[in-house]
C-alpha cells in the first residue's frame, strides 16, 4: 500500500470516528445524559484496549491528580457519570484489573505454570486476603473492606502490568515517569514561588493539599498533597540511582537525568521526611549490600550513596524544614493504637489508612503512618511480623543475587528503601511511588546492556 493510500484510509478512519462522536454527542443530549459521557467512555475503551496507552493513563492520574482537577478534567470525567468525580481514581482499577487479567491468560496459554512454591506463597497470600476480608466485613461493611483489598493488592498489579509490557515499552514508561516528575517539579517551585496564601486564594486548596507543617510550606506539585509528592519523588531518585550503582544498567536517556533533577526539586520542595527516609533507606542498603564488581567499584558505589544523602540533607536545610515534631509525634499515635485490645486476626482489612478515609467509609478515619503497625490492625500482629522476616529473607536472597547479576542492586535498594519508609508512613498505600519502584525494578531486566532510550534501536533490528 502506497503512502497515498494509507493516508486515504487514515482520513477515512478520522472521518468516520468524528461523525460518530457527533452523532453519540447528540444522541446523549436527547436522552437526557451528559454530553461528555461518549468521549469519556472512548478513552476508557482506548485504554482498555491498549497496555501501554493504559498504563501511561493509570501513571498519570496517579501523579498529577491535584492537576487534572485544577485543570478540570476530573469534573468533566464526574459530569460523564453523573457527578461521580471519585470514579477517575477507581477508573485506573479497572484499567490495571483488565490488562493484568489479559497478561495472565496470555501467560497460562503459552504454556508457562507457576512453580509449587509459588502457588503455595499465593494460596497462603489469598487466605490471610479472605481472612481479613471476612473480619473486615464484620467490622465496617463490604464496600470499605473491598476497598482495603484493593490497597492491600494494587502495588502487586502495577508490578505486573509495568512487567507484562514488551522491552521497549518498559523504557519508554520509565521516560514518561521522568517527564511527570519534570512537570511536577515546575508546579512545585511555581507554587512555591506564589505563595499558599494566593494558591488558597485561586482555590487550589483541594483536599487540604495547600498546608503548613512545622511551620513551612509544603508544595504539593501535581499530587494530591506534599507526602505524595514526597514519596513520588523519593521513588524516582531511588530508582535512579540503583541503576548507577550497576555499570551495566546505568541511565543515558536525558529525559531521565531532567527526571532526577526535578525529583530532587520536588523532595526538597515538599519537605517529606517520609520520602528521604525511602531514599536513604534504600541507597545505604543498596551500597551495603551490593556485592557486584570489585572493591573500587564498591568504594565508588558507597561515594555515590553519601553523596546523594548529602545532597537531601542540604536540600531539606536550604528549605528550613528541619524540625522533627512532627515525626515524634507518631510515636504516641502508635502506641495508643496498640493499646487498646487487638485480636490475633487483626480488626479487618480497610480498618486504617486510605480505605477509612474512603468516602464509603463506616467509622473513624485513621492514619496510623506506620504499614507494620497497619498491618498488624488489619490482619493482627502476626502478620506484620510474618511481612518483617519475609522482607528480611528477601533482602538476604536479593544481596547474594548481586555477586552474579549486579542489576540485583535495584530490587535491594527498592525493598530496602519500602522497608524503611514503613516504619513511617503508610508507603504501600502510595500508587504513584509504588509505579515509580516498579518501573525501575522492571527496567534493570530488560536486558545486561546499559539503559538506552527508546529512540536507541540495535543495528540488526534497524
Amino acid at each position: 500500500m502506497s503512502i497515498r493510500e494509507r493516508m486515504r484510509e487514515t482520513s477515512w478512519q478520522v472521518g468516520v470516528a468524528v461523525v460518530a462522536a457527533v452523532l453519540a454527542v447528540v444522541g446523549c443530549a436527547l436522552a437526557g445524559l451528559s454530553p461528555w459521557l461518549p468521549p469519556v467512555v472512548a478513552l476508557l475503551g482506548y485504554v482498555l484496549a491498549k497496555p501501554f496507552a493504559g498504563l501511561v493513563y493509570v501513571a498519570i492520574v496517579a501523579t498529577t491528580s491535584l492537576g487534572l482537577w485544577a485543570a478540570g478534567v476530573e469534573h468533566v470525567f464526574g459530569a460523564a457519570f453523573g457527578g461521580r468525580e471519585y470514579l477517575l481514581d477507581q477508573s485506573t482499577v479497572l484499567v490495571v484489573l483488565v490488562h493484568c487479567t489479559v497478561a495472565a491468560v496470555a501467560v497460562l496459554r503459552g504454556g508457562q505454570r507457576p512453580g509449587r512454591g509459588r502457588l503455595v506463597a499465593g494460596g497462603v497470600v489469598c487466605a490471610v486476603l479472605l481472612l481479613g476480608l471476612a473480619v473486615g466485613m464484620a467490622h465496617h461493611g463490604v464496600v470499605q473492606s473491598l476497598l482495603g483489598v484493593r490497597y492491600v493488592v494494587f502495588p502487586l498489579l502495577l508490578l505486573g502490568l509495568v512487567a507484562a509490557q514488551p522491552a521497549r515499552d518498559r523504557l519508554r514508561f520509565a521516560t514518561v515517569l521522568a517527564w511527570l516528575l519534570v512537570a511536577n517539579g515546575v508546579a512545585a517551585l511555581l507554587e512555591v514561588m506564589l505563595g499558599p496564601g494566593r494558591l488558597a486564594a485561586w482555590g487550589l486548596d483541594h483536599g487540604r493539599a495547600i498546608r503548613y507543617i512545622d511551620g513551612n510550606f509544603r508544595a504539593p506539585g501535581l499530587t494530591d498533597f506534599n507526602a505524595d509528592l514526597g514519596m513520588l519523588a523519593g521513588a524516582y531518585l531511588l530508582g535512579y540511582v540503583g541503576l548507577w550503582l550497576d555499570p551495566a544498567s546505568r541511565p543515558r536517556q536525558r529525559a531521565w537525568h531532567a527526571g532526577a533533577i526535578a525529583a530532587g526539586l520536588c523532595l526538597a520542595l515538599s519537605t517529606s521526611r517520609s520520602g528521604a527516609v525511602l531514599l536513604a533507606g534504600g541507597v545505604i542498603a543498596a551500597v551495603v549490600l551490593n556485592r557486584g564488581g570489585g572493591a573500587a567499584r564498591r568504594r565508588r558505589a558507597r561515594f555515590l550513596g553519601l553523596g546523594v544523602l548529602a545532597l537531601v540533607a542540604v536540600g531539606f536545610v536550604t528549605v528550613g524544614a528541619t524540625g522533627a515534631n512532627s515525626l515524634f509525634q507518631r510515636f504516641d499515635v502508635w502506641a495508643d493504637l496498640l493499646r487498646h485490645d487487638l485480636p490475633w486476626w487483626g480488626r479487618g482489612v480497610g480498618a486504617v489508612g486510605a480505605a477509612s478515609n474512603s468516602r464509603f467509609a463506616h467509622g473513624e478515619q485513621v492514619f496510623v503512618d506506620n504499614y507494620y503497625v497497619s498491618l498488624a490492625l488489619q490482619f493482627g500482629p502476626i502478620v506484620a511480623l510474618a511481612t518483617v522476616v519475609l522482607i528480611g529473607v528477601l533482602l538476604v536472597r536479593l544481596a547474594r543475587d548481586t555477586a552474579t547479576r549486579p542489576a540485583a542492586v535495584v530490587p535491594v535498594a527498592a525493598l530496602a528503601g519500602l522497608a524503611a519508609s514503613f516504619l513511617v508512613l503508610e508507603a504501600w498505600e502510595y500508587d504513584g511511588a509504588m509505579l515509580c519502584l516498579a518501573a525501575f525494578v522492571v527496567a534493570t531486566t530488560v536486558s545486561s546492556a546499559p539503559v538506552a532510550g527508546p529512540t536507541d534501536v540495535p543495528a540488526e533490528e534497524a
